[in-house]
């Protein structure tokens, strides 16, 4: 696969371009400190690559009309995927974060890894031939992972899929798929797909709350991930370390429905339930907003957000209900007449937040440049 050949200069373009939607080439000549005919040439040049578009706007004054430099969502793509205990949601995602493609695999053998990488290969070539996409703009794959990440960010401790125990995850995956291969976590993917393309494209800082198996989260600080020392900064469910116990978690919500005799066995079993319907998905979302209301008022203080963001494997409606339940007086109740309060916002990619993130990540590590503008 042809990798993609950006100079410094083109890739501080790009990330000019993708902060602002929409710029001119004497906009970015002044962001860059570079002169109009350099910022021509360098617009000149990415577009010949199909990178980004221009397109003339008429200024309403006499003269030559406004030259508008876009991303051409056209230009680069990678593939993301997410697992939940019985499901592999896999999706081609553009560079602008839409998902052009997506696919539902149901987990059969155990979650044998060399079918995990089969049927992650068989889409990728599904894709490419259903799009006439060229492999050199396929950037590679992201893996979204449930777990926490130990020393090196090769491995993590997975608590939930015991399959990936003690194995370098980078090589595993790589020497089975044919495409650069990018590791992350679910809830920095899901945090970094919500900046990309969800509710929090216009914010400069947020907190990312994941609720999927366990509890965990993710940081956009300065719009830039922040993963600490060892990838695992936003594990938000360090406050209820108690497996056997009530916990705002995914894994929690469906031993409580099954031991109220609702016949479900994974996420997607929850789309069909009614709140007002459910009496105990209803008692389970009150207790698991207050269970969240003390730890998220720290959070917001520790940190100053724009804005909490739930999200995570729950549908839609339920992180809705999540949501309405935190955003009370209660929380940051102490001095919340004295300073700014952080909104709490519910995801706007939903369950498929880690498909996008993953993906966009991968193209994250291949194309913009690692600098704040």
């Amino acid at each position: 696969m042809t990798k993609v050949e950006l100079s410094t200069s083109e890739r501080l373009v790009l990330e000019i371009i993708r902060r602002t939607q929409i710029s001119t080439r004497i906009e970015l000549a002044k962001k860059l400190g570079f002169s109009t005919v350099q910022a021509t040439k360098l617009t000149k040049g990415l577009i010949e690559k199909k990178l980004v578009v221009e397109n003339a706007t008429p200024s309403g004054v006499r003269g030559q009309p406004t030259k508008n430099i876009s991303l051409n969502p056209d230009g680069l793509y990678a593939v993301g995927v997410s697992f939940s205990a019985e499901y592999m949601e896999i999706g081609l995602v553009n560079w602008l974060g839409a998902i052009k493609k997506h696919e539902t695999v149901k987990l059969e053998n155990a979650h044998s890894l060399d079918t995990l990488c089969h049927s992650i290969e068989a889409f990728v070539e599904s894709a490419i031939k259903e799009y006439r996409l060229a492999k050199r703009k396929l950037c590679g794959i992201g893996i979204s992972l449930p777990g926490d990440f130990l020393k090196g960010r090769r491995k993590i401790n997975a608590v939930y899929f015991p399959e990936m125990e003690d194995i370098d995850l980078l090589e595993t995956f790589s020497s089975r798929l044919p495409y650069p291969i990018f590791i992350e976590n679910d809830a920095t993917s899901a945090s970094w797909g919500e900046f990309v393309a969800g509710a929090g494209r216009k914010l400069n800082h947020f907190l990312f709350i994941h609720i999927g198996h366990g509890i965990g989260g993710g940081l956009i600080i300065d719009r830039r991930v922040y993963r600490g020392a060892n990838g695992n900064a936003g594990a938000f469910g360090a406050p209820f370390p108690d497996l056997s116990k009530a916990r705002p978690s995914g894994t929690d919500l469906l031993k409580h429905l099954q031991a109220s005799g609702e016949k479900v066995n994974d996420f997607a079993d929850l789309r069909s339930l009614s709140i007002e319907g459910c009496s105990p998905l209803k008692t389970w979302i009150h207790n698991a907003s207050q269970q969240l209301i003390g730890p998220l008022t720290v959070l917001a203080r520790a940190f100053d957000p724009d804005a909490v963001v739930i999200g995570g494997r729950l549908p839609m409606h339920v992180l809705a209900s999540l949501v309405k339940g935190v955003n009370t007086d209660a929380f940051c109740q102490a001095d919340r007449h004295r300073l700014p309060v952080p909104d709490i916002l519910v995801t706007e990619l939903g369950d498929l937040g880690g498909v996008v993130g993953a993906a966009s990540l991968c193209l994250e590590n291949s194309v913009f440049a690692d600098r704040a503008i």
